[in-house]
């Protein structure tokens, strides 16, 4: 696979400002989303308005750092592992809803641990299920947050 060399201010600054985006569209998003039923009471917004400040935040922080420090040194993009994980979100994302949250997030996160982190498959599967299920009781349980069963349903409730 070819490899490109940039100088690694310039893609920091690059990805700083695609984070800052990231940021404001949040941002933007969570302004429309209604206000809360009671005064004094976090409404449906509260919390990307506040992931959004965040990750505008951390991407206008990078991409001073970058400008600040101005390293010369080169970045090489387009190697086997950016790849694999550009490949790794498609699919994820791609099968997410048909998958289900478990099984889309489970083989997402064993294929990164394996292939990008080079751990064993015997430390990643369980690695990998253990951090699925909890984010899935995170989100669920404690959040609220519906999230979609795909295959594990139609296995588990026919």
């Amino acid at each position: 696979m070819n490899t490109v060399s940039v100088a690694r201010w310039k893609a920091e600054i690059v990805g700083g400002a695609l984070l800052a985006g990231v940021g404001g569209f949040f941002l933007v998003t969570a302004w429309r989303l209604p206000p809360p039923d009671e005064p004094g009471v976090p409404g449906p917004g509260s919390v990307p308005i506040a992931l959004g400040l965040i990750i505008l935040f951390c991407g206008l922080w990078v991409m001073v750092e970058a400008w600040l420090r101005g390293d010369r040194g080169g970045l090489e993009l387009g190697g086997r592992k950016q790849a694999v994980a550009l490949a790794g979100l498609v699919f994820a994302t791609a099968f997410f809803e048909a998958a289900g949250f478990m099984l889309a997030t489970f083989l997402f996160l064993s294929a990164g641990f394996v292939l990008l982190g080079d751990a064993r498959w015997r430390r990643a599967i369980p690695a990998a299920a253990v951090v699925s299920s909890g984010l899935w009781l995170i989100f669920t349980k404690l959040l609220g947050v519906g999230l979609p069963y795909g295959l594990i349903a139609e296995i588990l409730f026919r």
